[in-house]
């Protein structure tokens, strides 16, 4: 089975445009992907495990991972499908719970952190 067929099959793909063509980048190692962490918590956890194993399998068939350890988005609130928005932090306090998964990330073989502000 090949790595796209064994993803799809584990129900971690939905939906994609061209099913052929993702199919096949992913297969041979070609796919630039990311994933993004909240920086709403104090820390990564448990809940992050399953994103992180996923990002680690693509990685060893040869894709590009990217790891988002977001702060702009936290700091204007998330509606996305809430029945409330999240609080607003602020700039302190989304630099904080950035840094301390940078910090992770850092020291993580695999990922290699990058800063823009």
């Amino acid at each position: 089975m090949q790595l796209y067929d064994e993803l799809k099959a584990r129900g971690l793909i939905a939906q994609v445009t061209n099913e052929e063509e993702i199919s096949e980048m992913i297969n041979n190692g070609k796919a630039t992907f990311y994933i993004g962490f909240d920086p709403t918590a104090d820390s990564l956890h448990v809940g992050h495990f399953m994103a992180l194993c996923l990002m680690k399998r693509m990685q060893m068939a040869g894709n590009k991972p990217i790891a988002l350890i977001g702060g702009g988005t936290a700091m204007i609130g998330d509606p996305s499908g809430r029945t409330d928005m999240r609080s607003m932090m602020t700039v302190e306090t989304s630099t904080t719970a950035t840094a301390s998964r940078s910090r992770w990330s850092a020291s993580s073989n695999s990922v290699r952190a990058r800063r823009r502000w």
